[in-house]
């Protein structure tokens, strides 16, 4: 029997590295296809990017979104509502920056990501390494073992300035609210209840919208990725989902 496609989808600076705790276990039931951002030097180049993968791919898709990921993966299942079967987002956000206008305060002030747009020209290496320790609840930061593990099993470097500029534009500007409504495909949110990039209230306001649509499932003390802090539990997570 052949194996369901799941389009993995990365966050903010990432690449397909960032999967390490899960793609051996996932590899066995799924055909695992992963998206890139390697070379995106504008912000549009995003959505292009995971339209052209989706078009290039004739079957029914499944896809999984992190962080960043997360936006593209509701913009994808609302414009490819039949090709879409099942949605997963991980510390995920149908916005990543508040907007006073409409009452959404579920994401980071817009002056807060600008200024690290000017950090990254500046001390590249000192915000980075600051970005990846906020990746984690202070419960996991206690042992230090979380952030210089994923440091190792990541190549922190492979993201151009342009390449990181891009993506904190698409953050600035992205909005998949109105798409939450309109999806067809079945959805599962999985957050930490600690996630200090997407904080929580993201993942309720979604599911919230989507109605019966989405099963949401809170890692407690758990930070923004739950994928290598409980590997086993969040392979399980998703495997129960799909059968």
């Amino acid at each position: 029997m052949e194996k369901q496609k799941l389009v993995m989808m990365p966050g903010w600076s990432m690449d397909s590295s960032v999967w390490k705790p899960v793609v051996a276990a996932l590899s066995e039931y799924f055909q695992l296809i992963f998206c890139e951002w390697h070379g995106i030097t504008g912000m549009e180049g995003y959505t292009e990017r995971v339209c052209k993968l989706i078009e290039k791919e004739k079957d029914k898709l499944c896809l999984l979104g992190w962080s960043l990921g997360s936006l593209l993966a509701i913009d994808a299942a609302g414009k490819y509502k039949d090709r879409v079967e099942k949605l997963v987002l991980v510390g995920g956000t149908a916005r990543f920056t508040r907007d006073k206008e409409t009452g959404y305060f579920c994401g980071w002030h817009k002056s807060a990501v600008k200024k690290m747009k000017e950090a990254i020209k500046v001390h590249r290496e000192k915000t980075m390494d600051s970005f990846y320790s906020s990746l984690f609840s202070s419960k996991e930061q206690e042992s230090k073992e979380y952030v210089a593990l994923f440091k190792v099993d990541i190549d922190t470097n492979t993201a151009s300035f342009k390449e990181l500029e891009a993506g904190l534009d698409f953050l600035l500007a992205a909005d998949m609210r109105m798409q939450l409504e309109s999806i067809k495909a079945d959805t599962l949110i999985i957050h930490g209840e600690m996630d200090s990039i997407c904080p929580k209230e993201a993942a309720l306001y979604m599911a919230q919208r989507m109605k019966n649509k989405a099963q949401v499932f809170i890692m407690e003390g758990i930070g923004h990725v739950p994928f290598y802090s409980l590997p086993e539990e969040f392979t399980r997570l998703i495997l129960e989902f799909m059968k």
